[in-house]
């Protein structure tokens, strides 16, 4: 009894492996190393009680390497404490499985299993000299004895860890059997007591799940699949397990899961092909072609010799797909894989598929070494000085090439190709002349264009000519695209006077675009602007349009000086993106509504209201990757505007930034076509679009106290001569604070509008506040107009006052202005009726000049309006030689 009892005691002493490469060095400097595990009788020893009860005797040793009945290895390598916890909600009940699985990680979904294997192949591929050289080094060290722990291997500055199996403590795997004793005996309830014990102490064994799954295999089929599936992720080693998982989740429709559990699967067992099969079977039964595709893909390396037929046949499906996706490089890596293990099986339609893809991506090499496999070529090496010659990486060079006669045609086409790519320039005669002796022009034309093509690619234009003159002078390939490649030929040989003919003869057969642009640009290099612009010419009402063509006809028409034409083609461009507009309450929908989407449906309800149901022709255009930019469209806008103004069109440079405002394409530009909205408005006297746009900008300001916002402000209503302003600054000034010299604006409306009271009252303010001397002409000017009225009184008072505050202005004044303020008074004595006064200042105004009045006449010379008003002073006294004299002597007409 003793020895029994000290046995089943020995087997509960708990020995805990930990990894000393994962313990802090302090952490480990606790331990003491021990030669032996005592016994349970012996000090120190502990014995297994309530297991959680239990104490760990802690010794750093190796992983240990001994076999098992079962591995547990966690799914959830990131967060196992996270997947305890699920399991044990799960199996207390306080979660559902579907809970669980959502909760998960991974989460129990489908994994994009091909995408992983490619990253990693192209990962591995780049890396593996790398990794295998510090492999070999560490398992060296570690048979030394330098290492007391797992390998560590270092992969792009990580630390890859090997990870310990777990195993059962001797008690739980005691209890483990019991499990299944009690399962064999049919007392199943016991046996399931047992495992949700073990589950609870451990719960990322797998044992307990796998006994538990066996237990509702028949009672609950359901609680067998979800038992099924946490065994298999605690296990995921274990492929008879997710396949059976799968084929039950298949059986039973759930086609996600079951993809999931063969992904997982094959990740245990990258290399079982009929595992693939299965799972691209259930990818395509579920209509999942698109991953169906990157399974075949990924499946290429894993397909046996014995199923050549199918790795073939597969290969040239992907190839086809690949090739329709433009995935050209994937496409050659498809027949690659197959041609690698089976090129027998290859026939000769398969051989030329590979060869075309070989040479579309550069591999001109690798494609000379099939031709060499599959035909009779001889070809002659020559090894560089110095190298051996029997390395396979020796740089070689080819130094003659035997073709047989009786060479396939396409093969015959590929070899000259292959060689033409490969720089054998010694070798062009002879490739030329093979192809003109051995291929008839009439029959495989398309041959001899590969071939130029090939030539044209390597810079080599006179022997790629002697392949398409034979082309162009032929009945059956005398086509646009031969005389395309012709034509370029002898543009990069310098011949333009042939190549100018040859484009007019690809223009002639086909109205193709580069073909256009280049024949313009040589017609332009010699001058001929007039033929330049007619290969450049489109027809709107027969063709359709390309942009590209358009933008350069553009370009050239402004060069060339025929702005009439550059106007109306430069807006045909720029009217694809645009709605046209053809009313005035479309204009100011277009400006008027802030926002892009409600401006088009405000437009549309004008049109809708307007019973405008007629569409303007417009013509349509191609869409083209070469079209020109929006910051190319957006200079070619700025020119148009230019042209527009250097012409006087300002109605043309109106519509088109109006219009503009539609364009989607342009919103970037708003705020540049807003100002540009307000100059066309301006320079087209449109006094109500030019109001409604400064005042939106004055709105939208922050700081109202900015001079050139306010003279443009000015500048609108003296342009326009718009008089709505007055209430919006009266409503303006009172909710926000300006500048003085802003409400000089509201002054002048009550000047202009003849109500001189109020505007004396603003002036006075004004001047009590600045003290400017111009403020003080006005006032003088406003006092003026007072006392010429006819009912008012105090006539003499005001003249007075008015004559006092000229005064003011006078000394307030620089003395290099005397023309101009001699001149202001004289205007005042002149409306007063004090002609003598007036006449003496306007002589003194006409006698004063300056070196800056000088240079800047057109802006401050003043005698002639100095001289028309002494002149009407004279006609007034009859005195009519004086009159005349002062006319004819300072006014020109």
């Amino acid at each position: 009894m003793s020895s029994a009892a000290d046995q089943s005691e020995a087997e509960s002493v708990v020995v805990e492996e930990l990894d000393e490469m994962q313990l802090d060095p302090q952490e480990l400097s606790q331990f003491v190393e021990a030669d032996s595990i005592p016994l349970p009788n012996e000090p120190g020893a502990s014995i297994i009680v309530p297991p959680r009860q239990r104490r760990r005797t802690r010794r750093p040793t190796v992983a240990s390497t001994s076999s098992a009945p079962s591995e547990s290895e966690t799914d959830d390598e990131n967060n196992p404490q996270q997947n305890e916890i699920l399991i044990k909600k799960f199996v207390a009940g306080e979660i559902s499985y579907a809970e669980y699985q959502a909760r998960m990680q991974p989460a129990g979904g489908e994994m994009d299993l091909e995408e992983e294997e490619l990253a990693e192949r192209r990962k591995s591929s780049k890396k593996s000299s790398r990794f295998e050289k510090d492999l070999r080094v560490q398992r060296k060290d570690a048979l030394r004895g330098n290492l007391q722990g797992p390998v560590q291997v270092k992969v792009e500055g990580k630390v890859s860890m090997k990870r310990h199996r777990r195993f059962l403590p001797p008690a739980l795997q005691g209890l483990m059997g019991q499990a299944n004793l009690c399962y064999a005996r049919g007392d199943t309830e016991m046996a399931k007591k047992l495992c949700l014990e073990i589950v609870r102490q451990m719960p990322l064994a797998h044992e307990p799940f796998v006994t538990l799954a066996q237990i509702y295999e028949t009672e609950d089929p359901e609680k067998f699949l979800q038992f099924s599936l946490i065994a298999a992720h605690l296990n995921p080693s274990d492929i008879e397990q997710w396949v059976r998982i799968a084929e039950i989740s298949e059986e039973r429709g759930n086609l996600s899961q079951a993809l999931m559990c063969y992904a997982r699967a094959i990740k245990s067992d990258p290399k079982n092909f009929d595992l693939r099969m299965k799972r691209v079977q259930l990818l395509e039964k579920k209509g999942e072609e698109k991953q169906a595709f990157k399974c075949y893909f990924a499946m290429l390396p894993y397909i046996p010799k014995e199923r050549g037929e199918f790795l073939v046949q597969t290969a040239k499906r992907l190839a086809k797909k690949f090739h329709e996706e433009s995935n050209l490089p994937a496409a050659m890596d498809a027949m690659d894989r197959a041609y690698g293990t089976v090129p027998e099986l290859f026939s000769v339609e398969d051989i030329n598929l590979f060869l075309e893809l070989l040479i579309a991506t550069g591999f001109y090499r690798k494609a000379l070494d099939v031709l060499m496999a599959h035909t009779n070529v001889e070809v002659h090496e020559m090894v560089h000085e110095g190298e051996d010659p029997n390395d396979p990486n020796a740089q070689r060079g080819i130094y003659t090439v035997v073709i047989p006669t009786d060479m396939v045609l396409d093969f015959r086409t590929k070899l000259a190709v292959v060689l033409v790519h490969l720089k054998c320039d010694h070798l062009f005669d002879m490739i030329v002349q093979n192809i003109l002796t051995n291929i008839n022009v009439e029959e495989a034309g398309d041959c001899y264009l590969d071939v130029a093509e090939s030539l044209m690619k390597e810079l080599h234009y006179h022997y790629a000519l002697k392949l398409l003159v034979p082309l162009i002078n032929s009945e059956n390939f005398s086509l646009a695209a031969v005389w395309l490649r012709y034509a370029d030929c002898l543009r990069a040989i310098g011949d333009y006077n042939e190549a100018i003919v040859a484009y007019k003869k690809v223009v002639s057969l086909a109205q193709h675009l580069d073909a256009r642009l280049t024949l313009s640009a040589l017609l332009k290099q010699q001058g001929k602007y007039d033929e330049a612009l007619e290969a450049l010419e489109q027809d709107p009402e027969r063709e359709i349009m390309d942009a590209e063509l358009l933008y350069e006809r553009c370009l050239m028409l402004k060069e060339v000086g025929r702005y009439d034409e550059f106007l109306a083609a430069g807006f045909m461009l720029l009217m694809r993106h645009c709605i046209p507009l053809r009313s005035r309450l479309e204009l100011g929908a277009a400006i008027s509504v802030p926002r892009y989407i409600e401006m088009l449906k405000t437009i549309a309800d004008i049109k809708v209201s307007r019973q405008d149901t007629t569409e303007e022709h417009r013509p349509e255009f191609s869409r083209s990757e070469n079209e020109p930019s929006v910051e190319m469209e957006w200079e070619l806008v700025l020119v148009l505007l230019q042209v527009a103004d250097y012409m006087k069109n300002y109605a043309y440079f109106q519509k088109l930034v109006f219009t503009l405002f539609t364009a989607k394409r342009f919103q970037i530009f708003k705020q540049e076509l807003q100002m540009l909205a307000l100059l066309g408005c301006l320079y087209n006297r449109d006094p109500m679009y030019a109001y409604n746009l400064i005042r939106e900008r004055v709105n939208k300001e922050v700081n109202l106290n900015k001079p050139k916002l306010w003279n443009l402000f000015n500048l609108v209503i003296l342009v326009t001569g718009d008089i709505r302003y007055n209430r919006y600054l009266m409503r303006l000034f009172e909710r926000t604070a300006v500048d003085a010299n802003v409400r000089v604006l509201q002054a002048n409306y009550h000047l202009n509008a003849g109500t001189y009271k109020y505007a004396l009252n603003d002036y006075s303010k004004v001047y009590k506040k600045t003290g400017d001397p111009i403020h003080a002409m006005l006032i003088a000017v406003t006092l003026t107009q007072i006392a010429c009225q006819k009912f008012s009184n105090k006539k003499q008072a005001l003249a007075s006052q008015a004559i006092g505050f000229m005064e003011k202005y006078r000394k307030g004044r620089p003395g290099e202005l005397a023309n101009e303020i001699h001149y202001n008074i004289g205007r005042m004595y002149h409306q007063l009726g004090m002609h003598s006064l007036a006449v003496e200042h306007y002589k003194k105004a006409l006698e004063f000049t300056n070196l800056l009045i000088e240079e800047n006449a057109i802006y401050l010379d003043l005698r002639a309006e100095i001289a028309f008003n002494l002149s009407s002073i004279y006609r007034s006294n009859n005195n009519m030689e004086l009159a005349r004299k002062y006319l004819y002597e300072y006014i020109e007409i």
